[in-house]
């Protein structure tokens, strides 16, 4: 063998392992890119904060995930407790649901009817739906949940902060309001 022949053999070996090196470093992206769509599609984020899916869809088709963060206090109205008094969301994907939702307490002496809550918008967009699961009409020591079903998607993401104002009627015809908050910041 002579020199030259020699020097196109170990070019031909350099080149096999770029090729081969390539190949792995391709197969690696592809991996870690995968396993970050799989983490966000299932409620998850790629940054480790992923969130537990509850195997429901929305209405809009998006996957519900566990309400994420920290829920915080108990807010109090003539007669009414609710827990927590908010809900401090975190972090949340977007293209997903999130149901935060409170446990309200007639801990007063007459039976009281809560009202459609409204909602006021103080950053961000888009409220969703406030459903009362259970009655809304408590007497005393009776307790009902409201559920407040929140999902963005790209151009409403961001930080969001929301108060709802629950009306309390009470049975002489007087009524106040119960407020209760949430924010978030909605993004992948």
């Amino acid at each position: 063998m002579n020199n030259t022949h020699n020097r196109q053999l170990e070019r031909q070996r350099r080149h096999r392992r770029s090729v081969l090196l390539g190949a792995i470093a391709a197969l690696a992206i592809v991996g870690i890119a995968a396993l970050a769509i799989t983490r966000a599609a299932s409620g998850g984020s790629a940054s480790g904060n992923a969130a537990a899916a509850t195997g429901e869809t929305n209405s809009m088709g998006m996957p519900v995930i566990a309400t994420p963060g920290n829920p915080n206090g108990t807010a109090t109205a003539a007669g009414i407790t609710a827990q927590p008094a908010t809900w401090a969301l975190g972090k949340v994907p977007l293209n997903v649901a999130v149901r935060p939702n409170w446990t309200i307490t007639n801990t007063g002496n007459d039976t009281i009817t809560l009202g459609e809550p409204e909602v006021q918008i103080n950053q961000g967009c888009c409220p969703g739906a406030l459903t009362y699961q259970g009655t809304n009409v408590l007497t005393p020591g009776d307790t009902t949940r409201l559920s407040f079903e929140l999902s963005m998607h790209p151009g409403m993401d961001g930080a969001h902060d929301m108060t709802l104002h629950v009306p309390v009627n009470h049975a002489d015809g007087t009524s106040d309001i119960l407020d209760l908050t949430v924010t978030g910041d909605f993004r992948n």
